[in-house]
């Protein structure tokens, strides 16, 4: 064997040897980076996992919450003193390697989508409390027809503004009316005209609750809401009676309609489905976790006897 052949075999062996080497550095690292990917997944889903056991612990706490409210009091109202029942301010726990946060606020001191079908007709005073709301926020009142059409079973277009299956079938990304009640609120953002910005608007104000019977709570509504009680009530007076109300909750409907402000400026009340108790409540939960995080909103129906049951648990992004 030649000298020369000699070298070009010493070569070949040692650019083999060098590859070898670094597929086996390559190989290491890239186990190393799965291990390290694994064990990082397996800490976020274990995290993961603590946080949301913390969000349905949450859920015990406000049960309890509830429970003692109504045995305490014969009407429901928002509480400065009470943290957790304080017009949906949230509360803050720390723990270990985290925080968990809640807050209650009454779904009854909101405007009912559903509500505005009686049978599968549209109810008049509803619509108009709708309407009412939609004009304070400075929202297309038209537009209440067209939530009308999402949850009526008949085809015909409510006002100018109505939508029924013609429009849906003609979008971009058609898609069908649901022509029954609502089920989420998140449902809203479907109906044709709602954009995000007027849901955005919308969402301190108005919820979904399957009965359509359920009476709007006067001590736990907005301003905004209170103004939609009449026809002539002036900018500015719901406010007014938010202020007075924190001091001096009413004990009955009546209240309202014999408070100076409405006697003073005229105004008859349409009393109809109002109310100073509530059955439904929203548990607002956020608990974060390392870095997992876990917003969850839930409803919580109050019936006789105190028994307190999970009606819905959504998870929030």
């Amino acid at each position: 064997m030649s000298f020369q052949s000699k070298n070009k075999q010493s070569g070949v062996a040692l650019i083999t040897a060098v590859l070898i080497v670094s597929l086996a550095v390559v190989a290491s690292i890239s186990i190393a980076e799965n291990y390290e990917l694994n064990f990082r997944r397996t800490i976020t889903a274990f995290d993961s996992g603590q946080a949301w056991s913390y969000a349905k612990g949450a859920e015990q706490w406000a049960k309890a919450i509830l429970a003692r409210d109504q045995k305490d009091n014969t009407y429901d109202a928002y509480d400065t003193d009470n943290a957790w029942w304080n017009n949906g301010a949230p509360l803050v726990f720390p723990l270990p390697d985290g925080f968990i946060e809640g807050s209650l606020e009454d779904a009854q001191g909101k405007l009912n989508i559903n509500s505005l079908l009686e049978g599968n007709k549209p109810n008049p005073i509803a619509q108009l409390r709708f309407e009412r709301l939609f004009t304070t926020l400075e929202i297309n009142k038209g537009l209440v027809g067209a939530i009308i059409d999402w949850i009526d079973a008949n085809p015909n277009p409510t006002g100018s503004d109505g939508a029924e299956f013609d429009i849906y079938i003609g979008l971009e990304t058609p898609y069908l009316p649901a022509d029954q009640p609502m089920k989420d609120i998140s449902e809203l953002r479907l109906v044709h005209g709602i954009d995000q910005e007027i849901y955005n608007k919308l969402i301190p104000h108005v919820t979904v609750l399957s009965d359509a019977n359920s009476p709007l709570n006067i001590n736990t509504a907005s301003a905004e809401v209170l103004e939609t009680l009449a026809p002539n009530i002036r900018p500015g007076l719901g406010q007014e009676l938010v202020a007075e109300r924190e001091d001096k909750p009413y004990k009955q409907v009546g209240d309202l309609q014999r408070h100076p402000l409405i006697q003073q400026n005229g105004i008859t009340l349409d009393t109809d489905k109002l109310g100073i108790k509530s059955d439904h409540f929203l548990l607002n939960t956020k608990c974060v976790i390392g870095k997992s995080q876990v917003k969850m909103v839930s409803l919580i129906h109050r019936g006789a006897g105190n028994n307190l049951q999970i009606i819905k648990r959504s998870q929030k992004l």
